[in-house]
């Protein structure tokens, strides 16, 4: 038995002219690399506008933490990256933390006390900022953290130490006891006089005593270093606290292990780190805790004659909002005290799609359909439809679907498609997902709308409409 929702669209789209041979070329929902757009498209003319502004903010001195808002949706991340990773000489390290529920085993408990609850999320989002930095860093640059992941050893690193290892062996084993004898024997006949022999054996000892150093250093600053016995390890599903029974419910996570953080921050010889999704746990805290550590940070290299680090903060405009904001002393425009508040500078993004020239994004991807010959009517449809449209991904995703369906219905199940109709339905599914699921169930605002519709026309058939 068919699908019911084909049924329905059989019934709305039959005796419809139609003509599709093309094949289905989708657009992607990735973020937008602006470096790899031609140069006369409007794209580029937008990221160039955003490149001045972040060079300018990038060369001030002066500037040290950043905030880069605008609504979901907008291309926060596709600016930011393009931004990033063009520039020359440079290092940029990424932390985005997705929203949760649970993350590397740690739950977020059902806690009466909100400030329990708040602080243990506060925990959770500063371990994954340390094991995301930690991650991105070559272990070699932070021997003294008390952070270290876990890793495999290289090929030839196994190979050096077992042929150290069995070198020695062998060395103390048969060459060992013939050099002290000769030693011992010359010790007592005041010989000084030294055979060919003699010098292989003194270059083979050499060798000897020098992989000695080497693996007897080694293992010296592995116990230096971690003296602290590994108070944390990381790996790529978390952290996990081994030594220490720490109650992070009253102490923040960052403030015991705030020199460490800084340690980290120091020698990763970054020049920039990006922070992506804090704004989705409703929590400031974090932004004033890291703006405390970049001040630090920025400290200690200022002392050390090194280069700045530089924190840029993507989110959201709803992140300061009155509603997400706890009111202080009675202040007025909350939202945009809170703003200033935290950052240097706020750099807001104008959504390169919105209402007003979406119309001109779908034109670019549908109308050139061999299969639409009606031009001018289709082309005043993406009009009326474009207004209800003002985000980049969502308008890709409803030209993906259009094309799928389109292909699929065509190629497979033999049906006359009149596009404009396919297209409203394209839209409508994206846009009210839920009312346009009620469809399939004989209920909802767009299953009364198409039955009053039919029955005004008499074409009303409750076999096909009615699901029993």
């Amino acid at each position: 038995m068919k699908n019911y929702l084909l049924k329905i669209l059989a019934f709305l789209f039959k005796n419809k002219p139609s003509d599709d041979n093309s094949s289905v070329k989708l657009e992607s929902l990735a973020p937008i690399d602006y470096t790899q757009i031609a140069s006369d498209e409007f794209e580029t003319k937008y990221y160039k506008s955003y490149k001045d502004v972040l060079n300018n903010v990038t060369q001030d001195k002066l500037i040290k933490n950043v905030g880069v808002t605008g609504g979901y949706g907008t291309g926060k991340s596709s600016l930011i990256h393009s931004y990033f990773n063009e520039l020359k000489g440079k290092t940029s390290i990424y932390i985005s933390l997705a929203h949760f529920d649970s993350l590397a085993g740690n739950t977020i408990p059902t806690l009466q006390d909100d400030k329990k609850i708040n602080s243990h999320i506060d925990n959770i989002l500063e371990m994954k900022i340390v094991n995301q930095l930690v991650n991105q860093i070559k272990p070699d640059k932070i021997p003294k953290a008390n952070f270290f992941t876990k890793k495999n050893i290289e090929n030839y690193k196994i190979f050096f130490y077992s042929l150290s290892i069995i070198y020695l062996i062998l060395y103390f084993k048969f060459l060992l006891p013939v050099i002290t004898e000769k030693i011992t024997s010359g010790i007592k006949d005041f010989s000084p006089n030294l055979e060919s022999n003699d010098y292989i054996l003194i270059i083979i000892s050499i060798i000897a005593m020098i992989i000695l150093y080497y693996l007897f250093s080694n293992t010296i600053k592995k116990i230096i270093y971690k003296g602290n016995w590994s108070k944390l390890t990381i790996n790529t599903m978390g952290i996990n606290v081994n030594m220490e029974n720490r109650d992070f419910s009253t102490v923040s996570y960052f403030d015991n292990f705030l020199s460490d953080v800084i340690y980290l921050f120091d020698e990763s010889d970054a020049d920039f780190v990006i922070f992506e999704d804090l704004d989705r746990f409703n929590d400031h805290s974090i932004f004033e805790k890291l703006r405390e550590i970049n001040l630090m940070v920025n400290q200690r290299r200022k002392s050390a004659k090194h280069k700045k680090l530089m924190f840029f903060y993507v989110i959201s405009d709803e992140v300061f909002s009155e509603k997400n904001v706890e009111p202080a002393n009675n202040t007025e425009n909350i939202s945009a005290t809170e703003k200033t508040k935290f950052f240097d500078v706020i750099i807001p993004i104008v959504p390169i799609v919105n209402n007003t020239n979406s119309f001109d994004y779908l034109k670019s991807m549908l109308l050139d359909d061999p299969a639409i010959t009606d031009k001018n009517d289709f082309e005043t449809f993406l009009y009326q439809i474009s207004i209800f449209i003002d985000d980049l991904r969502v308008l890709k995703n409803i030209v993906n679907e259009f094309k799928i369906y389109k292909k699929i219905y065509k190629d497979n199940i033999d049906i006359d498609i009149d596009y404009k109709q396919l297209l409203a339905l394209i839209v409508y599914k994206t846009l009210n997902s839920s009312d346009f699921n009620d469809l399939v169930k004989s209920k909802g605002d767009l299953y009364t709308q198409i039955k009053k519709s039919l029955e005004d026309n008499d074409e009303w058939d409750s076999k096909i409409f009615d699901k029993k």
